[in-house]
């Protein structure tokens, strides 16, 4: 039996955690099918393999205390709490709350109605929204301009042509575009502003 198995069942002995000697030493016996448990059930590179096999002896441990020799294996009912104690271990590691993490394990589909925080919202009203074309916003108020200042905007900005080209393309002076591109300049910054 390693030390760590002893220190545990060493600690379980000094408090009310106490085992009798009989189901000490049948959580001895099972010592390898809780590192076996804790082997499989570890996700490797990702966690700390020595969490796991921690949990699934604490949990070897919980089986050893809530045995009822009428109702079953040792063997069976410890695989349980061990497998419990696994996923317990890692809930209480990750920081969320137990219905949360259980609603997130593995792949699962997770609601979006789940509660959050205090205040009552829901995990959608957390999400960022991602709009698929970020200037979306630009371009509706580009749309509300009147005709004459959404084509001289459109010929500047789309299309990368100067002042006077766009003069010449409409047929007047280039001082009267600035005018019209100024007035467009403005109603837009103030629409982004509001």
């Amino acid at each position: 039996m390693g030390s760590e198995v002893g220190a545990v069942l060493h600690r379980c002995a000094a408090g009310e955690w106490r085992l009798d000697d009989e189901r000490r030493r049948l959580v001895e016996r099972h010592v390898g099918q809780a590192e076996r448990i804790a082997r499989m059930r570890c996700y490797w590179g990702i966690e700390d393999p020595d969490d796991t096999r921690s949990d699934a002896l604490w949990g070897l441990t919980l089986a050893g205390r809530g045995f009822q020799p009428d109702r079953g294996t040792f063997g069976t009912y410890a695989a349980l709490r061990i497998e419990y104690a696994i996923r317990r271990g890692r809930q209480l590691r990750s920081g969320l709350p137990r219905p949360v993490w259980e609603q997130g394990g593995g792949a699962r589909p997770v609601s979006l109605s789940i509660p959050v925080g205090e205040g009552g919202g829901e995990l959608l009203d957390a999400l960022p929204i991602a709009d698929p074309d970020p200037n979306w916003f630009l371009r509706e108020a580009v749309r509300r301009l009147p005709a004459r200042e959404r084509l001289v905007v459109g010929l500047r900005y789309d299309r990368g042509l100067t002042q006077s080209e766009v003069a010449t393309v409409i047929g007047c002076s280039q001082m009267h575009i600035s005018r019209i591109e100024r007035a467009a300049l403005a109603k837009l910054r103030e629409w982004v502003e509001d």
